[in-house]
């Protein structure tokens, strides 16, 4: 069957007109995931063509955990989502409303109704919630869109390694490429914590203007920590695998102890896109949290887990014979940051993001200001958004203004909060690495962010920058 077609570039949205006698202002936004992207629409709507907006991303695309994993098998280009599987928002919510709308007017996204989803701890449901799947087979499609609409200028596979104020203005130093000067950046990776991409990796004087208060809220975010497993299977185990997940159902609670949850790649996207599988058949193994805690010390590479999953996905699904011989290819992740379990409390002042300077303007947005799902996301990427608008046009209220100018900053800035991280350089220099499958692996930036660890079976195929980061955090630390 023929592959679906790609998602359509949004047209531009509503924005506000350029200002008479405004310089554009210079934008950086860190991180090109849910929050990110989020960042990017509402500032461009909301500022029009006063500011310019780049977007640094250390992954080949934008994803982080809305990832999606490519492999080509058999001719054909088949998909996994990693991270989450689908876009929850609150339609109750206005922005998340037209958002939504927008995904699927756009052709990014098409909605699924909750009776084929399966009941988790981490979906919210109710009448108002909404749930998205990537109409061409993929959940960062959605992201795609989002970017394209707000008129970013992407950077991928470019890694920020430091953060200094110089004149007024930031001076953001990549690891690789040119460093560049802004007017205001957004930080939209994960919060602090194990993971391999996060504040904690960023050095430089901007750790120097986190308050001793916002340092306390900023060490108290907790996480629970999950592994994925993609495994790519001949399209003749279609049998065996409509028999567990039923006539309609994309998704299986299982719950056994190893696994929590197995989720049918295949169907989901012969029910979004009107195609049948073509190249292999896809199911994707989310681990429950229990196992993961008993594997923290390992990494994605270890084969032996590797077997222990799919062993077990043969068993629940009654697979014949030794699945190693069966499987066409293969990817994990281990989500070391997965789901937010402690966010920050609401500031009502700021609005769910943290302001750390208005001159020159720093602001941290993402789903730790909120809830792990898409709607937290965009909730908190709107309110940085509006925020920092109202900062470069002069319009910031003045306790907020203050608040910032005046904020506990005896703390010493990050270097606090990075206390005892020397035990976790291990965690971080085993970041980004990754295995290439027996097909051709991740194409066109569809992979992962390589800041979790992240395997393919065949052999080694990403950039380990996450590595000397994390090792360096454990000596300077």
């Amino acid at each position: 069957s023929s592959s679906p077609p790609p998602p359509r570039r949004a047209a531009a949205v509503p924005s506000t007109p350029t200002t008479p006698g405004m310089a554009p202002s210079r934008v950086l936004v860190v991180g090109a995931g849910a929050t990110g992207a989020c960042v990017a629409l509402a500032l461009r709507r909301t500022m029009g063509r006063n500011v310019t907006i780049e977007v640094w991303e250390k992954a080949r695309g934008p994803g982080g955990r809305m990832s999606t994993n490519r492999q080509e098998l058999n001719g054909a280009m088949v998909r996994a989502d990693m991270g989450a599987q689908y876009l929850s928002l609150d339609s109750a919510d206005k922005a998340c409303a037209e958002v939504a709308d927008m995904l699927v007017k756009e052709g990014a996204c098409s909605e699924v109704p909750a009776s084929v989803l399966s009941s988790t701890p981490e979906r919210p449901s109710g009448e108002s919630w909404k749930h998205l799947v990537g109409a061409s087979g993929g959940v960062n499609d959605a992201l795609k869109v989002l970017l394209g609409s707000a008129e970013v200028e992407p950077h991928y596979e470019k890694r920020v390694a430091s953060l200094d104020a110089q004149q007024g203005h930031w001076r953001a130093r990549p690891f690789d490429g040119s460093p560049g000067m802004f007017d205001a950046v957004v930080i939209a990776v994960p919060g602090c914590g194990v993971g391999g991409d996060n504040l904690n990796k960023i050095r430089g004087s901007w750790e120097n203007v986190i308050s001793a208060e916002q340092n306390k809220q900023l060490q108290a975010v907790e996480h629970d920590h999950r592994w994925s497993f993609a495994l790519y299977l001949p399209l003749d185990c279609s049998a065996k695998c409509e028999a567990f997940f039923g006539p309609s159902a994309v998704e299986k609670v299982v719950d056994d102890g190893t696994m929590h949850m197995l989720c049918y790649q295949s169907r989901k996207v012969a029910q979004a896109t009107n195609t049948e599988p073509a190249g292999a058949l896809v199911v994707i193994a989310h681990t429950t949290l229990a196992w993961a805690k008993r594997n923290a010390r390992a990494s994605g590479r270890d084969e032996r887990l590797l077997k222990e999953i799919s062993e077990r996905v043969a068993s629940v699904l009654g697979l014949p014979g030794p699945i190693s011989r069966l499987m066409l290819g293969s990817k994990v992740i281990t989500w070391k940051q997965s789901q937010v379990t402690s966010p920050i409390p609401l500031n009502a002042a700021v609005g769910p993001c943290m302001l750390l300077s208005t001159q020159p303007p720093l602001l941290l947005a993402g789903d730790y200001f909120t809830e792990s799902n898409f709607g937290g996301c965009l909730r908190s990427g709107f309110g940085a958004a509006d925020l920092l608008a109202k900062i470069l046009k002069g319009d910031c209220p003045p306790a907020i203004i203050e608040a910032a100018a005046n904020g506990d900053r005896d703390s010493g800035g990050k270097g606090t909060k990075r206390q005892g991280e020397g035990n976790k350089g291990k965690a971080g220099g085993e970041a980004g690495k990754g295995y290439s499958s027996r097909g051709k692996g991740d194409k066109g930036g569809d992979n992962s962010r390589p800041s979790d660890s992240n395997w393919q079976q065949g052999g080694w195929e990403e950039k380990g920058g996450g590595g000397k980061s994390g090792n360096q955090g454990g000596k300077r630390w």
